[in-house]
């Protein structure tokens, strides 16, 4: 747990921007990043407002905790020495692309309109040549609230919106390499990010499905942090980084089988960034959902994702194997990441009788 901690507060720069979507579920990570057009239950008021007019009765997130890491922080794991930075543990580190990621959301949600708090932390860790004695160090933590709505349109379509506020804590920073001896990660932390900040957040949405077809195909448009999201300085020397947005559109179809049921998906996220490469953008992924077991699997950014859910009624464990680009152009430099999320989530009908173990299968449903 302490290189967990660790990892979490230090960030150094890459050359290339790694196109990273905060709070994104293990399901939607197994799925190769697919999430917006079939969301489940009171996740609508996180990824796609514009769900919550298919929500059925009431869906309460008590609570959800996911954890990841990369494959690269695994291995540095196995070498690390102790609670503080080592000379030994500064050389090991050189080479490695170090990633973790800490996020908890509750929420509550009913027909077309959902109340949630949440926390999203993220950081990756790359030193540069070791030649030059210096890294760019990067943290960022946001805490906050979120507020959402849906308007329907008719018997298939509707609009959705969110509304944030959110609390963020961290910024850039240039560091010398020798400082890390003899340091712990909260040493790290208080000494060099000073920087908080409030800002607010609007994500909207526009969902429709075709239920007159056998495959119930769904269009799903998503603008997270519509504007880009600015923080205004509550403490220290500047104002917290920006969030840029992230223009996203879906396109799911389903199926429902004997005993079996299976979703297929395609995304192409980031729709504004020009100067990304489009292979970066796309996302592909499939789900059979059989009893309380879901086999996920897709493709991201080029590269095989794959994972698993198993929903025991109000208990939820989901697990994601996946991998990201931070290149350039897709298959240039991956980065192979785990990720395992814990859930505690009640369903209640309109009368507020908890539901079963079928709960689950009735979150997926569309509102009649």
């Amino acid at each position: 747990m302490k290189i967990f901690w660790l990892i979490l507060f230090l960030s150094f720069a890459v050359n290339a921007r790694e196109l990273y979507q905060p709070g994104l579920p293990s399901r939607c990570l197994a799925m190769g990043g697919v999430c917006i057009s079939q969301v489940k239950g009171a996740q609508a008021l996180y990824i796609n407002p514009a769900a919550l007019n298919k929500v059925e009765g009431f869906d309460f997130i008590i609570a959800q905790v996911k954890a990841g890491i990369s494959k690269d922080t695994l291995d540095f794991a196995e070498q690390f020495s102790g609670s503080t930075f080592s000379a030994s543990d500064i050389n090991n580190l050189y080479g490695k692309t170090l990633m973790a990621d800490l996020d908890a959301r509750s929420a509550i949600v009913m027909p077309n309109f959902g109340f949630g708090v949440y926390s999203n932390n993220y950081t990756t860790m790359k030193f540069n040549d070791p030649t030059f004695p210096t890294f760019n160090m990067n943290f960022i933590s946001d805490y906050g609230y979120a507020v959402g709505g849906a308007l329907k349109l008719n018997d298939s379509s509707a609009l959705g919106a969110t509304f944030r506020h959110v609390k963020r804590w961290g910024g850039n920073q240039d560091i010398n390499v020798s400082s890390l001896t003899g340091s712990s990660s909260s040493d790290l932390a208080d000494n060099n990010f000073q920087d908080h900040g409030v800002g607010h957040a609007l994500d909207l949405a526009y969902m429709t499905t075709f239920n007159s077809n056998p495959w119930k195909p769904t269009v799903a448009l998503v603008w997270r942090d519509v504007g880009v999201t600015k923080f205004n300085m509550t403490s220290g020397n500047q104002d917290p980084p920006r969030q840029l947005d992230n223009l996203t559109l879906g396109v799911s179809v389903e199926q429902d089988l004997p005993l079996i049921k299976l979703y297929h998906g395609l995304e192409y996220d980031f729709i504004t960034e020009s100067t990304e490469d489009p292979a970066k953008k796309i996302h592909l992924g499939t789900e059979l959902s059989f009893g309380p077991i879901d086999l996920r699997a897709g493709i991201n950014q080029g590269y095989v994702t794959y994972g698993v859910g198993l929903d025991l009624w109000f208990f939820e464990i989901e697990a994601a194997s996946y991998a990201t680009e931070l290149g350039t152009y897709a298959g240039q430099e991956r980065s192979d990441r785990y990720n395992v999320s814990i859930t505690l989530e009640l369903d209640f009908d309109q009368s507020f009788k908890v539901l079963g173990a079928n709960g689950k299968k009735r979150r997926l449903m569309q509102r009649r």
